[in-house]
C-alpha cells in the first residue's frame, strides 16, 4: 500500500508511531477539563445534525454513530479520545445550525451561541491534543477536523480555517486519501467513507483558497480519489465485501454529489485564470474562451445527467436545494466569461474592470440574499452564512465610497442592509474584525450621505448604519478601534493589482452555495490553546 501512495508523492507518507502500550492513554484523564452536556440536550442536537448538516456534507456513517451518541450522553469521559472530538465536533456543528429562536430552549438561558461553540473548539483541541492525533490519526481524526474547520468558516475564521485544512489535506495524504481505495485493495464501506471524506476536503481547500485571496491549493494535481456513489448510509455496511454502485433515484447524497461535482470543475486552474483575465478586462485567446466554454456545457450536463437521476425536489429539503444549484451557477460562469464590454451595463453604470467586478459581486450577493429565506426554512440557513466572507465588506465599502450615487450603489446598500440584519457577528461590539468592517460601512456611508444631500435628496437613516455607529462608540469594543483615515487612503485607488485579488477570491465565493429564489481570519476562537507553540 505504501508503495501505491508514494507513487505520485513520495513525501506523502509518514510513518505512525506504534501506539501505547498504555491503553488509558486513549481516555480521557480528567471530566473537569470538558464540558459535561445534558443527555437530553445532546440527543436533540444530534438530531439537529441529522436534519440540517448531515445532509449538506455527509463525511459520517450515521448508522455507526448512533451507538457512539448514545455512549456519549451517557458519559462522554469514558469513550476514546478521538471519538470524543467527534463527538464535540458534531455538537458544535448542530449548535452553529441552530436558528437564534432556538438557542434558549435547548442550550439554556444562560447559554449563547458563541460561549457553546468556543467550548466545542476547545474541547476538541483539548482531547486531540492529549490522543497526539498528528501522529495516531486516523479516520474519526479526520472527520472531527473537517467538522472543525466547518466550525471556524461559520464564525468567519476563514484564515484559520484555511490553514487546518492544509493540514488536513497533509493527513489524509499521508493516510492514502489521495488514491482510491479499491486501488489500495480496502474494503467497500472504508473505501466510500475515504471517498466522502477526501472530495469534502478538496471542496473546503479549494473554496478557502478562494476565500483568502490564493489560487493555490494544497490538493494534488494528481489523484485518482472516484467522486462518492449515490447510496444512503443503510446501504452501506462495514463488513460488506460486495462491490458498490450508484443507487437509483434519490438518496441522502444529492446535495453533496453536485457540490463535488462543481469542485471538481474549479480544479481546472486554468479556467479559474481564464475567468480571472475576463473580469479583469483582459485579452483572451480565443482557445482559451472556446475551451473554458466547453467545460461549464461539459459542467452543465453532468449536472442535468445527475438531477435527472438522483435527485427529486420532493425527496426532502436538501434534494430541494440541490436543485437551486445548477441555474444560477451555469449562468453566473456565462456572466463572468463575458467580456464587459458586452454588458447590457456597460457605459450606464460599467465603465471599468472595477464597475464589472462590483456588479458580479453584487449579483452573487443578490443570489445569495434572495436564497436565504428559503434555506433558513429548511433549516440551511447556516450553510449560507458559512460562505459569508468579511472580505466582501471591504470590498463593498470601498467601491460605494467611489460611486456613491448609482443604481448599482443603491443594490449595494440593499444588500449592505440585507448581510447585516442575518450576520450577528457583525454586530459584536467585542469583535475586531465587526469593528473594522463597521468603520469602513461608515466612511462609505457618510460619503453617500453628502452626495444624497446635495443632490436635494431626503436622507434616512438606515438601522444597521445607527447600529454601527453605537458599535463604534462602544466601550465594550476590544481592542479599541483605530481610526482608519490612513487605511481608508490606501483603498483610494484601487490598482490592477488589488482589483485581481478582488477577482480572484470575491467572483468565487459563492460558487458552491444553492440559490433558491466569509475573509479574513476575524473569528474570536483560538483553536489550539493547548499547543506550546513557544519553545522558550
Amino acid at each position: 500500500m505504501k508503495k501505491i501512495i508514494e507513487e505520485d508523492h513520495p513525501e506523502a507518507f509518514i510513518h505512525e508511531d506504534d501506539a501505547p502500550h498504555n491503553l488509558s492513554e486513549y481516555f480521557s484523564p480528567s471530566c473537569s477539563e470538558t464540558p459535561q452536556l445534558d443527555p437530553v440536550t445532546v440527543f436533540k442536537l444530534w438530531q439537529i445534525f441529522l436534519d440540517r448538516v448531515n445532509p449538506l456534507i455527509k463525511i459520517i456513517h450515521a448508522p455507526s454513530v448512533q451507538a457512539l451518541i448514545v455512549s456519549a450522553a451517557a458519559d462522554m469521559t469514558l469513550i476514546p479520545l478521538d471519538q470524543q472530538a467527534l463527538m464535540y465536533s458534531i455538537i458544535g456543528l448542530a449548535v452553529l445550525a441552530l436558528r437564534s429562536d432556538e438557542l434558549a430552549g435547548i442550550l439554556g438561558e444562560d447559554k449563547t451561541r458563541e460561549g457553546v461553540l468556543q467550548e466545542m473548539l476547545k474541547s476538541v483541541s483539548a482531547v486531540l491534543v492529549r490522543f497526539d492525533s498528528l501522529k495516531r490519526y486516523n479516520m474519526v481524526v479526520l472527520q472531527a477536523l473537517v467538522h472543525t474547520s466547518i466550525i471556524l468558516m461559520g464564525q468567519c475564521n476563514k484564515h484559520a480555517s484555511w490553514v487546518l485544512l492544509g493540514s488536513l489535506v497533509r493527513i489524509a495524504m499521508s493516510m492514502g486519501y489521495h488514491r482510491d481505495g479499491t486501488r489500495l485493495h480496502l474494503s467497500p464501506f472504508e473505501t466510500e467513507m475515504r471517498r466522502r471524506i477526501w472530495w469534502q476536503i478538496v471542496m473546503y481547500d479549494i473554496k478557502l483558497g478562494i476565500d483568502c485571496g490564493l489560487t493555490y491549493s494544497c490538493i494534488p494535481k494528481r489523484f485518482d480519489t472516484r467522486q462518492p456513489l449515490n447510496l444512503n448510509d443503510v446501504d452501506l455496511f462495514p463488513d460488506a465485501t460486495g462491490e458498490l454502485a450508484h443507487r437509483d433515484g434519490p438518496t441522502e447524497m444529492a446535495f453533496v454529489m453536485i457540490i463535488h461535482r462543481v469542485a471538481a470543475y474549479l480544479l481546472d486552474e486554468e479556467t479559474r485564470q481564464a475567468v480571472e483575465a475576463n473580469i479583469l478586462g483582459q485579452e483572451i485567446h480565443p482557445t482559451s474562451v472556446e475551451r473554458n466554454r466547453a467545460l461549464i456545457d461539459g459542467l452543465e450536463a453532468d449536472l442535468l445527467d445527475m438531477e435527472s437521476r438522483f435527485i427529486n425536489a420532493k425527496a426532502s429539503n436538501a434534494h430541494a436545494a440541490a436543485l437551486g444549484i445548477r441555474p444560477h451557477l451555469i449562468k453566473r460562469l456565462h456572466d463572468m466569461m463575458r467580456p464587459m464590454h458586452e454588458s447590457p451595463d456597460w457605459g450606464v453604470d460599467v465603465f471599468s474592470p472595477r464597475d464589472n467586478l462590483f456588479k458580479l459581486i453584487l449579483s452573487s450577493c443578490e443570489n445569495a440574499s434572495d436564497s436565504y429565506e428559503q434555506m433558513d426554512r429548511w433549516g440551511f440557513a447556516w450553510y449560507i452564512r458559512l460562505h459569508f466572507n468579511l472580505d466582501i465588506l471591504a470590498s463593498l465599502s470601498t467601491f460605494l465610497y467611489h460611486r456613491p450615487m448609482s443604481s448599482l450603489a443603491d443594490r449595494g446598500w440593499a444588500i449592505f442592509t440585507s448581510l447585516y440584519i442575518r450576520h450577528t457577528l457583525l454586530q459584536d461590539p467585542k469583535s475586531e474584525a465587526a469593528g473594522i468592517s463597521a468603520q469602513f460601512a461608515l466612511k462609505a456611508y457618510a460619503q453617500r450621505e453628502r452626495a444624497l444631500v446635495e443632490a436635494g435628496q431626503c436622507v434616512e437613516t438606515p438601522d444597521f448604519i445607527i447600529k454601527l455607529r453605537q458599535i463604534i462608540q462602544s466601550p465594550l469594543a476590544t481592542p479599541p478601534i483605530p481610526a482608519i483615515s490612513d487605511q481608508w487612503a490606501t483603498l483610494g485607488t484601487m490598482t490592477t493589482t488589488a482589483v485581481q485579488m478582488e477577482a480572484t477570491h470575491e467572483m468565487d465565493m459563492h460558487m458552491f452555495m444553492p440559490f433558491t429564489g466569509d475573509g479574513g481570519g476575524g473569528g474570536s476562537f483560538d483553536f489550539w490553546p493547548g499547543v506550546p507553540w513557544r519553545t522558550d
